[in-house]
Formats: C-alpha cells, sequence, structure tokens
C-alpha cells in the first residue's frame, strides 16, 4: 500500500494542488491527505474511488506499482529554484519513465550489453573539442557536415531519449539529466523546449556519458559545453562557414547558419568568438543588438524540436505481437484506447 501513498502524492502535485485544496476536494483535513500519501492511513476501496473521482484519474491510476530503478542523479542539472515537492516529484517521475523503458527494451529481447559507449579522455578544453570530433568519426558523421537528427544518431547508437512532461511549468528549471542505469546509456530532457536548445542539451547530456574526466579539478559541466559545442559547430565546418578571421558579420549569415546546423545564433557567435574568428568586442556589440532586438528570449526562424518515436513504435510492437495488452500498452503510453486505435490508424495489417 505504499505505492498507493506515492502516486497519491505524485497525481495531486501534477494535479498543482496543495495539500489544504486537496482536502477541500475530498472534504477532509490537510493532515488526513497527508498521512494517506504518507501511507499512514490506508484507503479502502470506497476512499480510493473518492481520490480517483477528486484527482479526475482512474483507480487504477493510483494502484500502479513501479519497479523503480535506482538512479544517483550525479549528472542531474537543475537552477537552484527547483527545490523541495516539486524536485522531488521530478526525481519519481524520471525513475518511473525510466523503470517503463527499461520493461520495454526488454520485453522486446533488445540486447543492452553491447550499449557500451566509447569514452574518451578528457583533461582540459583541448581534449573536449577533441572527443567530439572522435564521436564523429568513429560513428562515421562528417565533420565539415551539420547532424540532421541527433535523436535518431544516438538511438541508433543505444542510447534512450527520455522527454518529461513540464506538467503546469513546474519542472522549467530542470536543464537535463544523463545516466547508465542497468548498463543502458540514458538522457533525459523536457518535451517542450524550442528545438536549438533541445539539440544543445542532448549534446551536452552526450558530454556527460562520453567524456572520461578525472581531474576533479576540472569544471565537467564547461567540458560539457565544449563537447557539445564542437558536436554541433565543428571547427572545421565553422571555418568553412564563416573564414579564419572576420571584423563584421552579416545577420543572413547568422540566420542561414542556424537553419543548416539548427543551433542557435547566440550559441552560433559565441561559437566564433572561442575560435577567435570574431574579436571579443564584436561578440558584446552583437550581444548588445540581439537584447535589444529580443532575441535574447526569442530568436527569429525557431528551430523544430525533434521528435523521438523509437519507445512509441516499441510498444506498439509488443501489443500487436500479443506479448502485452491493450491496456497496459495504453498505460505506458499514458493514452486512451481511442487515442492508441487512432494512432494505429483503426488498422492493422
Amino acid at each position: 500500500m505504499e505505492e498507493v501513498g506515492k502516486n497519491l502524492k505524485r497525481i495531486r502535485l501534477l494535479k498543482n494542488l496543495s495539500l489544504k485544496e486537496a482536502g477541500l476536494l475530498l472534504n477532509m483535513s490537510a493532515p488526513a491527505v497527508s498521512k494517506y500519501e504518507k501511507g499512514e492511513i490506508h484507503p479502502d476501496s470506497q476512499k480510493l474511488i473518492e481520490f480517483a473521482n477528486a484527482y479526475n484519474v482512474k483507480v487504477l491510476d493510483l494502484l500502479k506499482t513501479y519497479n523503480a530503478p535506482e538512479m544517483k542523479f550525479s549528472a542531474f542539472r537543475k537552477r537552484q529554484r527547483l527545490q523541495g515537492e516539486n524536485l522531488e516529484l521530478l526525481k519519481e517521475i524520471i525513475k518511473n519513465k525510466v523503470a517503463d523503458y527499461l520493461e520495454v527494451i526488454e520485453l522486446n529481447e533488445i540486447r543492452t550489453n553491447n550499449n557500451k559507449i566509447k569514452k574518451y579522455p578528457c583533461n582540459n578544453e583541448i581534449d573536449a573539442e577533441l572527443a567530439a570530433e572522435e564521436f564523429r568519426k568513429n560513428y562515421k558523421l562528417s565533420i565539415n557536415q551539420p547532424i540532421s537528427d541527433l535523436i535518431n544518431i544516438l538511438e541508433n547508437i543505444g542510447i534512450l531519449i527520455i522527454e518529461i512532461d513540464n506538467a503546469n511549468g513546474k519542472f522549467s528549471d530542470f536543464d537535463g539529466l544523463s545516466e547508465v542505469v542497468n548498463d543502458v546509456p540514458l538522457i533525459i530532457l523536457l518535451n517542450n523546449i524550442d528545438g536549438e536548445r533541445q539539440r544543445f542539451t542532448i549534446a551536452h547530456e552526450l558530454g556527460h556519458l562520453v567524456l572520461n574526466i578525472k581531474n576533479q579539478n576540472l569544471d565537467e559541466e564547461k567540458m560539457c559545453n565544449k563537447f557539445a559545442s564542437n558536436l554541433l559547430m565543428p571547427k572545421e565546418a565553422v571555418i568553412k562557414e564563416f573564414g579564419i578571421s572576420r571584423n563584421n558579420i552579416s545577420f543572413y549569415e547568422l540566420r542561414a547558419f542556424k537553419k543548416e546546423y539548427k543551433v542557435s545564433m547566440a550559441a552560433t557567435i559565441y561559437r566564433l568568438k572561442e575560435l577567435n574568428i570574431i574579436s571579443e568586442y564584436l561578440y558584446k556589440k552583437i550581444n548588445i543588438s540581439f537584447s535589444s532586438k529580443g532575441y535574447k528570449k526569442h530568436e527569429p526562424d525557431p528551430i523544430e524540436t525533434e521528435k523521438s518515436y523509437q519507445f512509441k513504435r516499441l510498444v506498439h510492437k509488443l501489443e500487436v505481437d500479443n506479448i502485452i495488452t491493450l491496456n497496459k500498452a495504453c498505460e505506458l503510453l499514458g493514452i486512451t484506447i481511442d487515442e492508441y486505435n487512432e494512432e494505429d490508424n483503426n488498422y492493422r495489417y
């Protein structure tokens, strides 16, 4: 029954309800709601129905059991404001999502012992940049061209991409997470961020997975940013596009590079500065211009967010092969039977 209490708390927080507000819906005191959530009081069948009706969920949602894996959250990137119950809720959601994905991988009999991602030694910034070049070479990605679909490439080499719903904006201060769980490498991020931020976040988290940083005095976040920057904007490609040294840059050049390489203009000018293609003065000048135009918050020509179809595809495969039931498939995907059938176009081959 401990799982029921956890589910009650998780659903209440997702509904953005305080204990007092939940108590008003349930006609009970806030302390009483808290005792149910802590497992100090076990709800009977009638009370479960009352909770389900109050939260507008199914009773089964309150009875779900997750075999949550052990996670370290050592590469968990967040801002200071994300703490308390929201942080606790996010970590629980992540563990449940990971548990579901690992179950689907196991049911599909996908071998995970081949998912050993090559590590690259990193003792300084140059090593971080070289690691990005080596990564491209190892997976036959040209260092003179953009990566068009980063998610697809990483999934093909065995890295699972998991997206978290940003319910009511609760998790906006979460930046990303990478971890190896049960020998499976994972990258976790929010599902409602713009394409530029999404791709850089994925590349940064990939850095956490592949960089072998043994020097504790080294700033790991900075090294991962270096890795991500060179992975998405290789030095040779940037020089080919912009030249070795520039006194001025046109706005059109920045927009064109953004569309081709699917990175923000802000990231591009920073890359130009760190490669000494533009001066610190020009970099600051462009930044001031971007701020005055509101580009710090919303750049023109937003990049389309990349999509991951792997988890959903694997669930549909399990269901059509009668390995899992339709209800189980819907539970894993968090959708209704009608929505599931619509995805299948109400037809089977």
